[in-house]
């Protein structure tokens, strides 16, 4: 394959004209193939090997009809991502040359001209290596080979030696793994396990000094804020350095005289802005923004700046006991305010193909809807920037679950590679005002304590107060230290819901997950019954409309009854609790498959109607009705 030039941005440059850091894009060029076998096939980059196999005709598309069982023998193979790219005198002249993974999913080793560069095993860190002493002149080979996640998480979970509850994994590896559990199986997706280079990488240039990380925390006073900003450096000063920061129109200069000779120093420095323009959700008032810029600038100009947009904005997250039980109430500006909205799943089982613009349209629609929470599910992913920035802009509150659906195999080696991840997604994140909470897991503690796992799995013994306390820890103890360590003002709770629905405890108390009108037959009713202090998930089902399922589903197979269609549904119920609520709301059975799919709309409809004038009418003691499944 043709190799690309990348390094044509730096031609002719010294390092005195090219001081300023410069990010080359390493995206083109990729070719793969199935590790053991001769021929390649081009890549794309982002991208997952099920998207790469799909494009070059390698296989049928895993959406239409019954082809996800096909592919599902990708997961257990090894795969090869190589491209070749050209070294510059200029390239090589830089006295810093970083290679930046943002995303590799998820077993991968890495090579530059067969040297082995380092080893991955999480698809949320961002990886990056030192490569200014391994680039040769010329030409250069750039190779990813990716191990099946089965295989890996097998042996992992011999190392472990409990097998951990794994009830939508038939594999059992999942809890072992850092990567979306919904790729595992879920009640609402097929199973499909991918590998690939995920998200963008790039060759990082530098000379001297950058900024690697920009942490920002607000005090805010009667008319004014004060931005406490820390900005960790990297690279060595020499002392003539100066650093550069602006907030709005204020703005401050600060010599780094003090840190000569010292290597990746951090600086504190603080910038008081007009409080007066705050950030509000949706239907609250406007979401104000600034822009805060830091810049390092040495004796020949600039070498390294990073901006960030911030919404001037206090959140809370009352937890106080009171005369129902214990609270759980955001607090906005002082506001206690009521969240409508949603929980997300990720847009596309092959995330790289979503793209930024389909989780944008997804805030669009939640702002239409006048929504002004989602909670980011915890068997997804932490989604793309473009998302974040586009809740700031609608005023959509972000509440972030940690990615930990299955209980996690938390030995040192795990803990140690999760301590890196939050520190990479908290530096990424923390800034946008939308970001209202992190939460530990999805029902993990609740699951523990109410479902049944000891049995079901043989959890007894040793092994069950091994895993019990280790649930504790990982939750209560080490996640919430590692938050604080890189962000204290977002609250964090351990997990999510705080008590099992179903008894009188998790109505009085924190936030619950309600699903008695799916999971136990209850009527729509029962909705006015069980209204928890923060109702974080609850919903119905229905199905899409005939036109969509057109463009999935064979045509002789679009019909009530058919055996595709069993096979779509993905819940242990089946359709019987929809068949259920049809009959009991609307007296009706629905004889064709129009019939059905619109029945199954209304009363899905008539659940919610139902649902959140539950919640809205019993505020105070609710102050969070419809973040609905």
């Amino acid at each position: 394959m043709r190799p690309v030039l990348v390094a044509l941005v730096l031609m002719g440059c010294t390092p005195v004209l090219c001081a300023q850091e410069v990010l080359i894009p390493m995206n083109e060029g990729w070719q793969f193939k199935q590790f053991g076998q001769e021929r390649f096939f081009p890549a794309e980059v982002p991208g997952v090997v099920h998207t790469d196999l799909l494009r070059n005709g390698l296989i049928p598309d895993p959406y239409l009809g019954d082809n996800v069982d096909s592919v599902q023998w990708i997961e257990n193979a090894d795969w090869v991502y190589q491209r070749t790219f050209f070294a510059t005198e200029s390239m090589l002249a830089q006295e810093h040359l970083d290679l930046v993974f943002e995303g590799l999913d998820t077993f991968a080793e890495v090579y530059l001209n067969d040297s082995l560069l380092g080893i991955t095993d999480n698809m949320f860190r961002i990886w990056k290596w030192a490569i200014d002493g391994a680039l040769e002149p010329g030409f250069n080979e750039l190779k990813v080979i990716f191990r099946s996640p089965i295989r890996m998480g097998a042996a992992l979970r011999d190392v472990f030696g409990i097998q951990l509850p794994h009830d939508s994994d038939p594999s059992g590896v999942a809890p072992y793994i850092r990567k979306a559990a919904f790729q595992f199986g879920w009640d609402f997706c097929p199973r499909l396990v991918t590998s690939g280079i995920w998200k963008d990488l790039s060759l990082r240039a530098w000379n001297g000094i950058r900024i690697q990380d920009l942490r920002i925390e607000q005090e805010h006073g009667r008319d004014s804020v004060v931005l406490h900003v820390k900005a960790k450096l990297s690279g060595c000063a020499t002392g003539s350095e100066r650093i550069r920061l602006s907030a709005g129109e204020r703005n401050m200069e600060l010599r780094l005289n003090d840190h000569a000779g010292q290597c990746d120093p951090t600086l504190v420095m603080e910038l008081a802005v007009d409080g007066s323009k705050l950030w509000w959700t949706n239907g609250q008032g406007p979401r104000n923004m600034i822009e805060v810029r830091a810049e390092v600038v040495g004796a020949s100009g600039p070498l390294s700046g990073v901006s960030k947009r911030i919404g001037l904005r206090t959140i809370e997250l009352d937890q106080r006991t009171d005369s129902i039980g214990k609270a759980f109430t955001f607090v906005v500006n002082g506001v206690p305010t009521f969240m409508k909205g949603c929980n997300l799943v990720p847009p596309d089982m092959f995330l790289p193909r979503a793209g930024d613009s389909a989780w944008v349209h997804l805030v669009g629609e939640m702002r239409a809807a006048n929504m002004n929470m989602v909670r980011v599910w915890a068997g997804g992913i932490y989604p793309p920037d473009a998302f974040y920035a586009a809740c700031d802009t609608a005023g959509i509150l972000v509440w972030q679950d940690l990615m930990f659906a299955s209980i996690p195999a938390a030995d040192s080696l795990f803990v140690q590679n999760v301590r890196a991840e939050v520190r990479d997604q908290v530096a990424r994140i923390h800034h946008h005002p939308s970001l209202a909470l992190w939460c530990g897991n999805n029902e993990l503690q609740v699951a523990w304590a109410n479902w049944g796992w000891q049995e079901r799995y043989g959890i007894h013994g040793a092994d069950s107060i091994h895993v019990g306390g280790m649930l504790t820890d990982f939750f209560e103890w080490e996640l919430a230290k590692q938050l604080g360590q890189y962000d204290n003002t977002t609250p964090y709770t351990p997990t999510s819901a705080l008590s099992n629905w179903g008894n009188a405890k998790g109505l009085r108390n924190g936030d619950l997950h309600y699903w008695g009108v799916w999971h136990a037959d209850s009527a729509f009713s029962a909705y006015a019954n069980n209204v928890g202090r923060f109702m974080s998930e609850y919903g119905f089902q229905s199905y899409p409309d005939s036109l969509t399922l057109a463009r999935y589903v064979p045509a002789e197979e679009l019909r009530l009854g058919s055996a595709h269609f069993a096979r779509m549904q993905r819940s242990y119920r089946g359709n019987k609790p929809i068949l259920d609520a049809i009959k009991r709301e609307f007296g009706t059975e629905p004889k064709t498959l129009g019939e059905f799919i619109f029945d199954s709309q209304k009363v899905q409809a008539l659940a919610y109607e139902q649902a959140i004038a539950a919640h809205w009418h019993a505020k105070p003691h609710v102050w969070a009705p419809s973040c609905g499944s």
